[in-house]
């Protein structure tokens, strides 16, 4: 077991650099086009294997048929696949954990109990999707529900004798705040509401974690930790304090800012370095939410850190300062009496345009996951005049991920495809799209752009997903897949946030079967009439392309285009709209949308995957 366990984490970091081809600058476009199909043929195969490995260590296995050699290795396995913000497969290491904590509950292993509590917990934390924005922590019931567990073992500390296993009951005790519902979800809603239940987690784990006799039973424990980490986590309320102002929570970000403060300088002075930008952002917004420092101090502060950020730093304070800081400074701004705000306005215009230029300046592989994470606050500085920008956030945002950007643009042409030949033997279907109010004429044009637009970003939710996305080495979990059904949501939110409502509608409807009967999501209102066609041709060419592509797909994982287009018509009328289908009845048209769809995806992957030049 223990040699297939490595075959497992050997086949991962195979998988890694396989997802990224290695092509050269000069190639031809055959030349790509082989090396990216070699790739998946192979990713193909590690998949297979790794399901069958799988299957074999873990799926087939119940906490009463483990044996205790069994749970060692698998116990390794998970050690090697989760280390927090760098691990290699969380979801598997999950998975593990799970069957590691009833294959303790089954032995009546107390120890193992409490630490299989834990990592249930903290595994299923990073796996986690959350957006206050859209109000989604998907995970975080269960979340609460692992470390309370844990933190229950509080009322045993005593007649438990292992300190290690201590340790876990008082790491369970201060991540109960992770079950908190608004916490990660939309603090700035109920910001009072959320602080109460947080105090309540915090106060009690503080009076064990300074307790002098916890520490005494336990020395080794790394109690002066605990007590960092917690005032850490409690700075988290300066996003609240920014838009609803309560002085008992900014009496607490003080105290624990403060802490966090002291406690760095003490390491920057041994180190001989500065504080941290963003410990010195937190002390100083704290200050002023207390009423200890003026607006025009932390603005000035602000602004120096974000005017000497280096456009061509990617270190994480760098990208924290000029990711963020702009976007503060929006905020805190509002704050300054009017003459003070109208001076500083050359500056923050400056600092916006600097953030948007770095933006487009980060490597776009290795930090697509912070340009997302920031996408709404970003977006949300860019005036109604900057359309263009808005254009290129959205496709440096596709381009993170190069096979979302291939379906993308291919289901845009397609979708164009499909459009103008409706327009040319069912004009009458079009009707009402976008606003039109009688079938397309010389509005033609305009509409076969927006058919175009709203294939190019129907996918865009999944770029805020890309550890699922990225995914090719094994099947999905059911709790990545229910991550992965969330992207219709997040492209929606993305969308209205820049303005294009009737795009978001489509990116928010493509997956749910025509006639609401399964896809996602399911319980929501009836689609907007003004755009229910886009959606319908969206919908099948978003199948089209995904089921056939044999270029980023093994062969034996693609279907042919007949077979496609029978799928198609078996499902006209529940998955499929039956117009759209209808389309497909003309034998002239299916030939010509087949190596249309060949042309388009061969162009997409050519553009996708060439390498430029740095000249």
């Amino acid at each position: 077991m223990k040699e297939l366990c490595q075959r497992y984490v050997d086949n991962l970091t195979a998988a890694c650099a396989l997802v990224k081809p290695q092509l050269e600058e000069g190639m031809t476009d055959g030349q790509i086009l082989r090396a990216v199909h070699r790739c998946a043929e192979e990713l193909f195969r590690l998949h297979q294997e790794n399901d069958g490995i799988l299957r074999e260590v873990l799926f087939s296995k119940t906490p009463e048929s483990l044996t205790e050699e069994e749970a060692r290795d698998l116990s390794e396995l998970a050690a090697a696949l989760f280390d927090y913000d760098r691990s290699p497969d969380v979801g598997i290491a999950y998975y593990i954990h799970r069957l590691l904590y009833e294959y303790a509950r089954y032995k009546g292993d107390v120890d193992l109990t409490i630490r299989e509590l834990y990592y249930q917990g903290i595994t299923i934390m990073y796996l986690n999707v959350k957006d206050g924005g859209q109000g989604v922590n998907l995970f975080v019931d269960q979340m609460g529900a692992y470390f309370r567990e844990g933190a229950s073992y509080l009322d045993r500390y005593e007649e438990i004798t292992d300190p290690q296993t201590r340790g876990f009951i008082i790491r369970c005790l201060g991540n109960m705040k992770y079950g908190i519902r608004d916490l990660s979800g939309n603090m700035d809603v109920n910001i009072n509401g959320c602080w109460k239940e947080y105090m309540d987690c915090f106060r009690r784990t503080m009076e064990i974690v300074q307790s002098p006799r916890y520490r005494e039973m336990d020395p080794a424990i790394p109690w002066d930790s605990f007590v960092y980490t917690m005032h850490y986590d409690r700075t988290q309320f300066l996003s609240g304090l920014r838009s609803q102002y309560d002085a008992e929570i900014a009496a607490g970000v003080m105290d624990s800012a403060e802490y966090v403060y002291n406690h760095q300088e003490q390491i920057a002075k041994v180190k001989g370095r500065a504080i941290g930008v963003r410990t010195q952002y937190a002390y100083d917004a704290a200050r002023f939410h207390s009423g200890r420092l003026g607006i025009e101090d932390l603005v000035e502060t602000l602004f120096t850190m974000c005017e000497a950020a280096d456009l061509h730093d990617f270190s994480n304070d760098n990208i924290w300062a000029l990711l963020y800081v702009p976007s503060y400074l929006l905020e805190y701004c509002g704050h300054l009496p009017e003459d003070a705000r109208r001076e500083v306005q050359p500056r923050l215009q400056q600092a916006l345009d600097k953030q948007r230029e770095f933006i487009f300046l980060l490597p776009r592989n290795e930090y697509a996951i912070q340009v997302s994470r920031t996408m709404r606050a970003i977006t949300a500085t860019i005036s109604d005049a900057d359309g263009g920008l808005y254009s290129r956030l959205l496709d440096y945002v596709l381009a993170c991920h190069a096979p979302t950007v291939v379906h993308s643009h291919v289901v845009a042409r397609l979708a164009q495809h499909l459009c103008r030949r409706m327009a040319r033997v069912a004009p009458e279907n079009l009707e009402g799209l976008f606003g039109l109010e009688d079938a397309p004429g010389e509005d033609l044009e305009e509409l076969l752009d927006l058919a175009y637009r709203s294939g190019l970003y129907h996918d865009l939710g999944k770029c805020m997903l890309l550890s699922y996305v990225g995914l090719y080495s094994r099947r999905l979990l059911d709790e990545e897949f229910a991550c992965i059904k969330l992207h219709p949501l997040f492209g929606y939110g993305l969308l209205m946030s820049v303005g294009m409502g009737d795009m978001a509608s489509v990116a928010y409807y493509h997956h749910r079967a025509y006639d609401r009967s399964g896809g996602y999501p399911r319980h929501e209102a009836e689609c907007p009439p003004s755009v229910r066609v886009m959606v319908d041709i969206i919908t099948v060419v978003d199948s089209l392309d995904a089921g056939t592509d044999n270029i980023g797909r093994s062969y034996a994982a693609a279907k042919t285009f007949t077979d496609l287009v029978g799928e198609l018509r078996q499902w006209s009328g529940t998955r499929y709209a039956p117009a759209v289908v209808a389309l497909f009845d003309d034998p002239d048209f299916c030939k010509e949308t087949e190596q249309f769809l060949l042309d388009s995806r061969r162009k997409s992957y050519v553009e996708a995957y060439t390498v430029k030049s740095s000249h």
